[in-house]
């Protein structure tokens, strides 16, 4: 999570290859299996990591081992030289200072061009495990990805152009960190806030807030589990509340959580805190997506009529927050409920999430070099009819989209369909009647 991680994705992009970029906690094993199914020429890297107050992790062991046990052998490993600890070359095997080839190259004069690509051509692969069996490498395609992210962030985030500023808590190695660290904010001109750490213990609980204040950050979107742990370490929100008391959040327009399901609790406690402390109107939205998707496929528009005039001052009042739902479903999905056998159901009833076809643009066409684990995996099951995102939940009667759990997680009880994560929707009353059966029956 450094710039040159940044600068090292955009200069792929520019030469029209493709980046395949990973997570920096993997272990030897994992990162083998994405090189021999990526099979890259070169790898980037840093020569550590860092997590808090923790020693640095040297990521040489894991990258040699991934090196050793895969078929594949990239030609290069080329590695960013951090201070905190350095790596020790093995230029037989490949092994060049990213910093030195940089100085090498401008004092010798080289330069690439950027090469065009069709609007089709992929520009990152980027693996999903899923429930079972090896990674899935999602490829992501170069012109839709980037016209569906210059909407996405501006109709739903409220990010415009220069002047916002973003702040996207996640790891570049997953797709949030793809999306809207890097790619969307640089699309539409934005500033974006790159963080190596976590919400708490660098130095402590109160890292979002003093960030969010030293940055004027417009948007900040991180996971519930953040938030959780925020919270678990300062439950009188002391280090939110000082920064707010003082005006220092009063940029703040949004926060938005995504990656897992958010508790209404964690959603309401966040909303009054903006309420009080955030700029006017700030909300806690709970957005819902895959990497498969490339963009939010659910969630609350801030900037309802971005898609016509996103950077004129004109207000429009978002739809309301409902705490326990990932909003509505945003322009491009078609999001449905269906049964196990492709039918659509009511309103208010649990079943499979499925995608109609076509999807956003920023959503998958395939996968990587594997065109039948694509049909098997995602169109096999109803028969091509629908895109099975994995996922269960309901839509309710107002067309909130709530997201329980992964399909392999339901179970059946008498001819009911009941979530491990089930929370009832407010005012659905055959939601509570359904909770109420889950409950006697746990």
């Amino acid at each position: 999570m450094i710039p040159a991680a940044l600068i090292g994705i955009l200069a792929v992009a520019r030469l029209g290859a493709i980046h395949a970029v990973v997570f920096g906690g993997f272990a030897s094993a994992s990162l083998a299996q994405r090189i021999e199914a990526s099979k890259p020429v070169a790898i980037l890297t840093a020569s550590c990591g860092i997590d808090g107050a923790k020693p640095p992790m040297s990521y040489s062991p894991f990258i040699r081992e991934a090196i050793k046990s895969s078929s594949h052998k990239p030609e290069k490993t080329i590695i960013w030289q951090r201070d905190q600890l350095r790596w020790d070359l093995n230029k037989p095997a490949g092994e060049r200072n990213w910093q030195r080839s940089v100085k090498s190259a401008k004092f010798r004069g080289l330069r690439a061009g950027c090469v065009p690509v069709k609007s089709s051509d992929g520009l990152y692969i980027i693996y999903t495990s899923g429930t079972t069996g090896l990674p899935k490498g999602v490829l992501r395609e170069a012109g839709g990805h980037a016209v569906g992210l210059h909407l996405s962030i501006s109709y739903l985030f409220g990010i415009h152009g220069p002047g916002d500023v973003m702040f996207c808590a996640s790891d570049l190695g997953w797709v949030v960190g793809h999306s809207y660290i890097l790619y969307a904010p640089l699309l539409t001109g934005a500033t974006t806030v790159l963080f190596e750490g976590k919400p708490i213990g660098t130095p402590n609980s109160g890292t979002f807030w003093r960030m969010i204040e030293e940055y004027k950050v417009n948007t900040l979107s991180t996971a519930p589990t953040a938030l959780r742990a925020i919270k678990r370490d300062d439950p009188e929100n002391k280090f939110l509340r000082e920064v707010g008391e003082r005006g220092g959040l009063k940029s703040l327009n949004g926060i938005f959580l995504a990656g897992e399901r958010s508790e209404p609790s964690i959603v309401t406690m966040y909303q009054d805190l903006l309420k009080r402390y955030g700029n006017d109107g700030a909300n806690v939205i709970d957005n819902w997506w895959s990497s498969e998707s490339g963009s939010p496929i659910s969630g609350i528009a801030t900037i309802p009529h971005a898609g016509k005039d996103r950077k004129t001052k004109q207000k429009h009042t978002p739809l309301s927050i409902k705490p326990g739902s990932a909003g509505k479903a945003m322009p491009g999905f078609d999001v449905r409920i269906v049964d196990d056998e492709g039918k659509e159901i009511e309103k208010g009833r649990m079943g499979n999430i499925v995608l109609a076809m076509p999807l956003a643009p920023t959503g998958f066409r395939t996968l990587w070099e594997d065109e039948e684990r694509f049909y098997k995996g995602y169109l096999k099951r109803f028969d091509g009819k629908w895109v099975d995102t994995g996922d269960a939940g309901m839509i309710d009667s107002q067309g909130y989209i709530h997201v329980m759990s992964r399909s392999d997680d339901i179970i059946n009880v008498a001819a009911h369909r009941f979530s491990t994560g089930w929370l009832s929707p407010p005012g659905d009353n055959a939601s509570d009647r359904r909770t109420n059966v889950r409950r006697r029956v746990h």
